[in-house]
């Protein structure tokens, strides 16, 4: 984890990609940084690394901004 250095880290954050362990380090995370924690869904994704959840992600933000 890169917030504890502790635990092995389990989950990644959609905004930076750091590395935690546990919700207390997400947490950790989001104040010592001002991390947001949310994807930024109009950043660019190179095509190699575009997947089916990118196509998702991107047909529901067309789909809401129809609305």
């Amino acid at each position: 984890c890169s917030v504890c250095s502790v635990q092995p880290p389990k989950y990644k954050c959609p905004r930076c990609s750091t590395r935690t362990c546990s919700a207390a380090c997400v947490r950790e995370h989001k104040s010592a940084t001002g991390c947001s924690g949310e994807r930024n869904k109009t950043a660019y994704v190179p095509l190699e690394h575009y997947t089916e959840n990118h196509l998702f992600s991107d047909y529901t933000l067309l789909e809401d901004t129809a609305r």
